[in-house]
């Protein structure tokens, strides 16, 4: 993977989100992540690395969270290697 960028979902009602939510996106892989849960509400913070353009991925990871009525924030780090 040649990209990494920290993510931030967030949850309040929709499809449970867990330590497992991000293993079903596509196309990336976890490096890290924290899970915090308070009743309906649920965040996790984590580093994913991706093949895709920093871009890209921010509109893909939007898009896989929207259809799951979550909220994410995407933030690029610099190019691995």
């Amino acid at each position: 993977m040649a990209h990494e960028s920290l993510v931030i979902i967030l949850s309040v009602g929709g499809s449970p989100l867990d330590r497992a939510s991000l293993a079903e996106l596509p196309e990336a892989t976890v490096a890290w992540q924290r899970l915090e849960c308070e009743g309906s509400a649920a965040c996790v913070a984590a580093c994913v690395r991706h093949a895709d353009p920093s871009e890209a991925f921010g509109a893909r990871i939007r898009g896989w969270a929207r259809a799951r009525g979550w909220t994410v924030t995407v933030a690029p780090s610099e190019p691995l290697g």
